[in-house]
């Protein structure tokens, strides 16, 4: 189903938009431009990397940096292959929890990892989209809906802790983890800092591919179109992203009076960019496991106990 909606919403948009636009947009990739794209996607994967071993260190679990870095490269790469873009996430906790035989922490890391960087995203889209005066007036008449819909997630997730005995383990356990890998003060800093850079990281890329298409749009109106669009990306409702990134797109230039042709050629410009930076990422699958990641030796009864006392982690 995920790779019909790429598939359709690709066709669509090649319906609906001039192909040889975009086409033509693309023809004229400027690799000075292109290439400091891809190297701002590189120093992301290799912040991220870095921020999935302080917060698995934060867990008691030990990795070096070499195993971090080759295990997100597989991971994104995995993520730009497979439907819904989070597959090579589970597979990076997976492959982790059978190195260290604590499946539940090694999937908390992966989850608090990715959980702030999405969190710092989700607040610079709207923060966008409240920027785009196009869409002030629908962000002022909807803010009290997705208002509701977020009080009644919660509810519902309060409901289901106080009900299901084993979700409310499930939730103390994290909730104790998340006290780790967050607190105390210093290390909640170390956190939003990288997950601020991550981010700024991702729009700095957008915004040269951009530029590489030969895009003269000023920087204060390119910017506010370019976080909403990479959230819309990150949905697992796809693959990798195709279609649904090109179909935002295509919505915002529309709003704000830009040539869509050119919205869905930069879209489409730094998907393939994207795919060329994760590539790396290919190496690890005739990798097979690395051993470098542990528990740490304190955390070593814990570990005992937890593959004991509670089988259904496994």
């Amino acid at each position: 189903m995920q790779l019909g909606l790429s598939a359709g919403l690709l066709l669509v948009l090649l319906l609906l938009v001039d192909a040889r636009e975009i086409g033509k947009h693309l023809a004229q990739l400027d690799l000075r431009w292109a290439l400091p794209a891809v190297a701002a996607l590189v120093f992301q994967i290799a912040l991220l990397a870095w921020r999935w071993r302080f917060t698995a260190l934060r867990l008691g679990m030990r990795m070096s940096y070499r195993h971090a870095l080759r295990e997100y490269y597989l991971g994104v790469f995995l993520n730009q292959l497979l439907p819904g873009g989070i597959l090579g996430d589970v597979s990076r906790a997976w492959r982790h929890a059978r190195l260290t035989a604590r499946t539940r922490t090694a999937v908390h890391a992966v989850v608090l990892e990715r959980a702030l960087v999405q969190a710092v995203m989700v607040g610079v889209a709207l923060a966008s989209l409240a920027a785009i005066p196009a869409l002030r007036p629908a962000m002022q008449a909807h803010w009290i809906w997705a208002a509701a819909a977020v009080v009644a997630v919660l509810l519902l997730v309060w409901a289901l802790r106080a009900l299901l005995p084993a979700i409310r383990a499930a939730f103390t356990q994290f909730r104790s983890d998340a006290r780790r890998a967050y607190l105390p003060a210093s290390v909640l800093l170390v956190q939003l800092i990288t997950a601020i850079l991550v981010t700024a990281a991702n729009l700095a890329a957008y915004a040269a591919t951009a530029r590489a298409l030969g895009v003269t749009v000023p920087l204060g109106v390119l910017l506010p179109l370019i976080a909403p669009i990479l959230l819309v990306m990150m949905l697992p409702i796809s693959v990798a992203g195709w279609g649904v990134r090109e179909g935002a797109a295509a919505l915002l230039w529309t709003a704000t009076g830009l040539a869509v042709a050119e919205g869905v050629a930069v879209a489409v410009a730094f998907g393939l960019l994207f795919l060329v930076a994760a590539l790396p990422g290919a190496f690890g699958l005739a990798g097979g496991q690395a051993s470098g990641a542990r528990a740490k030796p304190d955390q070593a009864s814990r570990s005992r106990s937890n593959s004991t006392s509670s089988p259904s982690e496994n």
